[in-house]
């Protein structure tokens, strides 16, 4: 249960909260995961209660921001609808996060208009992650073939069809630069994968529900070139269409349509097309389907696209100076093909799933 130290510890994060609200009753409330909740005092919420008990250092800005009032001294949260009695497998769901900035979305990089693919520096993009397949010829060296985004100390997001009977997936590469150099001034770590889950509405014809987590074997400590980045769970980024901005994506995929793949990453930016638009683009495709899961980014001139090993990758996007994932590169024709954009699977669409998981 409670204790003396726990509630202490929860205060003293609530000093450096902006105003504090003087709350009564049972109020309805939006979390910071964008769900309904009631307004009550922490210690009739279990799930909330049961995080704060943990102590786990990437819980302490998503239950600050779940404060929306006080009974006497005592902190009042907004708690899940029908989760006042939820079991240890619920609390369990929050425990690695969502993190908030500053524990996410941190880059070190320089990322004014980038208007073609160049070399991204070290740190720039600190939760990427190149995904390892077990190479039939040599067991002991990798095949890079998926990129991944690390939101966690623990979990990746990637594509579905990076995962979808892929039993040769086995690692997963974090704080990398060139895969093929040791003089990178990178340090990368590799880490073996413990569990995948595949979306269960994943269908592996019309790439629907393209999105997967992976739980790697161990906690990642992060660092300068190690760091996640931000789920988008807060407004405005959770309701939005992503339209009329130029999202960056990065990885070590294709330079040109079934050419080689890059050992260096590269780093791009580009426009979102309007979702009317991608439908026409795609419209001779009986088994694209484009909708409000998706997002559809990329130049109608082509030239500049996300390439088949970048898939799983990421497309983020700055706010308040922290990088959010947006999308998740699915799929596209061919690679930077005039008129076709790139697919992406929108990730505030599968908050729920993402958040069920880290576990």
């Amino acid at each position: 249960m409670w204790t003396v130290g726990s509630l202490i510890s929860f205060l003293g994060l609530l000093q450096i909260l902006p105003y504090y609200v003087s709350a009564q009753g049972t109020l309805p409330c939006v979390n910071p995961l964008g769900a309904n909740g009631i307004c009550i005092n922490i210690k009739q919420c279990q799930p909330l209660l049961q995080i704060l008990q943990a102590q786990r250092p990437e819980t302490i800005d998503f239950l600050r921001a779940s404060v929306c009032g006080f009974e006497g001294n005592d902190p009042r949260v907004c708690c899940p609808n029908n989760d006042n009695d939820t079991d240890n497998k619920e609390v369990k769901n929050t425990s690695y996060g969502p993190l908030q900035p500053p524990n996410c979305g941190t880059s070190h990089g320089e990322h004014d208009r980038i208007v073609g693919g160049i070399p991204a520096t070290l740190g720039s993009w600190p939760w990427i992650t190149a995904l390892g397949y077990r190479n039939k010829k040599n067991q002991d060296i990798p095949r890079f073939l998926c990129g991944g985004t690390l939101i966690s100390t623990r979990h990746v997001v990637t594509a579905g069809h990076c995962v979808y009977q892929r039993n040769n997936l086995f690692m997963a590469r974090l704080g990398e630069l060139d895969l093929n150099s040791t003089t990178d001034g990178a340090d990368p770590i590799d880490i073996l994968i413990e569990n995948k889950i595949l979306h269960p509405q994943y269908n592996p014809t019309s790439y629907t529900n393209d999105i997967a987590i992976i739980r790697l074997a161990e906690d990642i400590p992060f660092s300068r070139n190690i760091h996640p980045i931000c789920l988008p769970v807060i407004e405005p980024l959770i309701n939005s269409n992503f339209e009329n901005i130029f999202p960056f994506i990065a990885g070590w995929g294709s330079v040109y349509f079934n050419g080689p793949t890059s050992s260096r990453l590269l780093e791009l930016q580009i426009p979102v097309v309007k979702q009317d638009i991608c439908k026409d683009s795609f419209k001779s495709f009986t088994n694209a389907v484009i909708d409000n899961r998706i997002i559809c980014a990329g130049f109608a001139r082509g030239g500049k696209d996300a390439c088949q090993g970048d898939s799983g990758g990421p497309l983020m996007t700055p706010y308040n100076k922290s990088y959010y994932l947006i999308g998740v590169v699915s799929y596209g024709y061919r690679c930077a093909e005039p008129g076709y954009p790139g697919v992406y699977t929108k990730v505030s669409s599968f908050l729920d799933f993402i958040i069920e998981n880290l576990i």
